[in-house]
């Protein structure tokens, strides 16, 4: 199945929530962006980036076959336990760190 492109707005349950997410981990447990990367990858779905600052959300960037598949991936790696996600469907996406000159995607219009 064709993946879709998803943003996903995770919001902290509570100070304690975030707190646990933003500290930084021992050295032990501190991860590259490869381990990043292998970590949030799934069968039907993909973290591609993630926005993280001190505030009360973070935002993510997925691929997915289906809205679930995210869910079922931040349950898998529990981040269920630290945030509830909204999660919204992207039709035009625009990278200009990797252009191509191509036509951009224009979505039909939904009323």
């Amino acid at each position: 199945m064709a993946r879709k492109t998803y943003i996903a707005i995770h919001t902290y349950m509570s100070d304690d929530a975030k707190k646990q997410m933003l500290t930084t981990p021992y050295e032990e447990d501190k991860e590259t962006d490869v381990e990043f990367e292998k970590r949030w990858t799934f069968e039907t779905c993909k973290c591609v980036a993630a926005w993280l600052g001190n505030d009360d959300f973070f935002f993510c960037h997925w691929e997915a076959e289906e809205e679930q598949d995210i869910h079922d991936a931040l349950e898998l790696n529990g981040l269920d336990q630290l945030c509830v996600t909204a999660c919204y469907r992207i039709h035009s996406h625009v990278d200009t760190n990797a252009l191509t000159g191509q036509m951009r995607s224009y979505p039909p219009w939904k009323d």
